[in-house]
């Protein structure tokens, strides 16, 4: 979206009321998405912001506010959605179980967090966030880089943490920065769903196929041997454009998963059981009322055109 569209939502929105926006059973349901909630700075995130504690709590009594919070198998179940919302969580920090999950639970908010299990007991890292550290350490250096981060870029990056003597098993060790298994166990018991977000992160749109496929088939296959769920729920890393329709055919045949995420905001779906979800983390700095007025209205605006659909 360039700067004058922009603009111009922004003024538009600003004159119609929220209600008069979010109404009627042809807009898609509200699924919000978050990675982190912390008043820290962790320099390893700087990959992309995140909110407060008081940005999150004033997120969700908006939300709650004006839209009713549901279950994953409302979702699943095909009931009505409208004016409804279903949080989700990406990545497993441990964040989630320390400080996201009881501001949930007090609110009465329940949620899908989605994880990778190659990073469930801080035993990996995601690569952005080696790249995002490998960074911040040599800044204070006073020497400013800037990396190649993506997942083929991953061996490099290991290359460099060796020569600069940054041991990833000690770092993860000390820092922490996910959850537990028995964190994660600890969210089921409380009421919460466990999806999967592939093993170890890629950016899909870098593997074949079959790759692709096979990254999806472990990491449910891990969640389901380990966990259970009651709904087998698969959020894509990133987005799924870029995702064939005989990878998600695949998934179906083999009744991988029962429901699919991507991260187009608020789009429409013609794939079956598949879902866009709503990024929190962008515009920070304006109210959760405005950048919802302002996504819900370019949704309006995209409908009238025929460009409301999620393309890949």
């Amino acid at each position: 979206m360039n700067d004058f569209t922009q603009q111009l939502i922004s003024e538009l929105a600003g004159m119609l009321p929220f209600r008069f926006l979010t109404s009627g059973k042809n807009v898609p349901v509200l699924l919000p998405f978050y990675h982190l909630v912390s008043d820290q700075n962790l320099p390893w995130r700087s990959n992309y912001d995140y909110p407060t504690v008081k940005q999150f709590e004033d997120d969700l009594d908006f939300l709650l506010l004006n839209f009713n919070p549901i279950e994953l198998a409302d979702l699943l179940n095909g009931n009505d959605l409208s004016k409804c919302f279903h949080l989700s969580f990406d990545d497993g920090l441990k964040e989630c179980a320390e400080t996201i999950a009881p501001i949930l639970k007090r609110k009465g908010v329940p949620a899908t967090f989605f994880i990778n299990p190659s990073f469930v007991d801080n035993r990996d890292l995601f690569h952005r966030y080696k790249a995002s550290e490998i960074v911040a350490l040599l800044s204070d250096k006073n020497i400013n880089i800037k990396l190649q981060r993506t997942y083929g870029d991953l061996a490099s990056l290991d290359e460099m943490a060796e020569e600069i003597g940054l041991n990833w098993e000690t770092w993860l060790q000390e820092r922490k920065p996910y959850m537990s298994f028995d964190q994660v166990k600890s969210l089921q018991a409380d009421g919460f769903t466990i999806g999967s977000h592939t093993m170890d992160h890629p950016e899909f749109e870098l593997l074949d196929e079959e790759t692709q496929l096979e990254e999806i088939r472990e990491s449910m296959k891990w969640i389901n041997d380990r966990l259970q769920p009651k709904i087998k729920a698969f959020a894509f890393p990133f987005t799924d454009f870029g995702v064939s329709e005989t990878v998600f055919d695949a998934c179906h045949k083999e009744n991988i998963f029962e429901l699919s995420f991507g991260t187009a905001g608020l789009k429409k779906e013609r794939l079956p059981r598949h879902f866009q979800r709503f990024a929190m983390e962008d515009r920070m700095q304006l109210s959760t009322k405005t950048r919802l007025k302002e996504a819900f209205l370019a949704y309006r605006l995209k409908q009238l055109i025929g460009k409301h659909y999620a393309r890949r």
